[in-house]
């Protein structure tokens, strides 16, 4: 079974959804969860980076026995209840891990040193 606690809060109009889903199966489980707001999904971003998990309203992971996470984002929609559905849950096969490895080096691939920490080769 797969296990998805969320909770919203209201603040100056802006709806934040916080959740954690923990994986109670014997095996790995790719688990998929997307938003019920109606409105645009804000998720996390570091910089111009996109959370690797979030793809529109999509929330995708792989999680191993025993393993909870958080998951969180905003809209500007009205809150709802329950804010965010079980879409799929699916056991992982290696290519889910390598996907997941896949989207971790994509994301340090776009990690550039801060501009005033580089010095002027003249």
């Amino acid at each position: 079974m797969v296990d998805v606690d969320a909770k919203t809060t209201v603040v100056q109009g802006v709806t934040f959804v916080l959740a954690t889903v923990t994986n109670t199966r014997g095996t790995a489980q790719v688990i998929k969860i997307e938003s019920r707001l109606d409105g645009p999904t804000w998720y996390p971003r570091h910089g111009d980076v996109t959370a690797s998990e979030w793809d529109e309203d999509t929330w995708e992971s792989v999680l191993h026995p025993g393993e909870s996470r958080g998951v969180g984002f905003g809209s500007p929609a009205e809150p709802r209840d329950p804010p965010m559905r079980l879409v799929d849950v699916r056991r992982a096969t290696p290519a889910d891990f390598d996907r997941d490895t896949q989207s971790v080096l994509r994301d340090l691939a776009a990690w550039r040193p801060p501009r005033d920490i580089v010095r002027n080769p003249q």
